[in-house]
């Protein structure tokens, strides 16, 4: 049986909506339910996911978890929560799993990956020195204490690494499903020198799925295309069909607002920080070729489109 946990997120609901037409057998654990997994209330079980009793009630050896819950913390705020869901949580998980021979699948993040090579490859370790953020320290540390019990040969599992994952079914939404409503009605659109990694989510739910259905344990850098803030948001006012004013702010003026306003600092960092991640293993072993970024935004802002009330 595949249980899941953060179902209610943008990967998860996806995903359950994908088990549910391959006709994959599953059963989501959450601790509230909401408006994306309306469809599967039979199918959830409310509970604390992080503790063991609560696991050991469900899961049974040969089972798989597929734990996508984490608290994203953007703001950089919240240091004791974020460990404890992100870290502390992931420890219990992992534990109960490697105790109970269950296959574990793990959604970690590239954000928590530090490297000076500008092609990021999948880690054997993640070095935590240079980390600003909680959310990404939380990771790393989570995904080391997974990479060690690997290598000790204590658990299965397969980790992934999602670049920014963008796509349908956005129903929270992400911070870029919140910019790109934003879009709909702002006259002016200020961007500055930056970019990103954008992967579609039906990439992340794919890889998550043959991994699963290929007995797969190792880790991936589950990546899509790289794209400049401002090629970014001409794509999606064509898309949207809207002629604005484009002005382009300059860095040493946003890397000045990250030192007044503390709270957007790891993201702009993010945003200046010029490297990209290869999705070479992704494509060859896990068998996910990546949606063009285009098709992406696309399909994204016709979503939005047609659940205003619901997004």
């Amino acid at each position: 049986m595949i249980y899941i946990t953060g179902a209610t997120g943008h990967i998860g609901n996806n995903l359950v909506k994908e088990l549910s037409r391959g006709k994959l057998d599953f059963i989501i654990l959450a601790r509230k339910t909401n408006v994306s997994i309306e469809d599967f209330t039979d199918k959830i079980i409310i509970g604390d996911i992080f503790l063991g009793d609560f696991l050991s009630q469900h899961l049974k050896s040969g089972d798989t978890l597929i734990h996508l819950a984490a608290y994203i913390n953007l703001k950089n705020d919240k240091s004791t929560l974020t460990d404890k869901i992100n870290f502390q949580g992931v420890k219990t998980i992992a534990d109960f799993c490697a105790l109970n021979n269950i296959f574990l699948i793990y959604t970690s993040s590239v954000d928590c990956i530090t490297s000076n090579d500008y092609l990021i490859k999948e880690p054997d370790i993640i070095s935590t020195d240079h980390l600003d953020g909680y959310y990404q320290l939380s990771k790393a540390l989570a995904t080391n204490y997974l990479l060690n019990l690997q290598k000790e040969n204590k658990i299965k599992a397969l980790i992934l690494y999602p670049t920014a994952v963008l796509g349908i079914n956005d129903f929270k939404p992400s911070a870029i499903g919140k910019e790109i409503k934003r879009t709909f009605k702002r006259p002016i659109c200020v961007y500055f020198h930056g970019g990103y990694n954008f992967v579609d989510v039906k990439d992340v739910t794919k890889a998550i799925i043959n991994g699963y259905q290929n007995n797969i344990t190792s880790s991936f850098i589950i990546s899509g295309e790289y794209i400049s803030l401002y090629k970014m948001y001409k794509m999606i006012y064509k898309q949207i069909d809207k002629k604005v004013l484009m002005i382009k702010i300059p860095v040493y003026l946003i890397k000045f607002a990250s030192l007044i306003l503390p709270k957007y600092k790891v993201m702009i960092k993010a945003l200046l920080t010029e490297h990209n991640f290869t999705n070479q293993k992704m494509i060859d072993q896990l068998k996910v070729k990546p949606t063009p970024i285009n098709l992406t935004l696309e399909n994204t802002i016709t979503w939005f489109k047609e659940n205003k009330e619901n997004a």
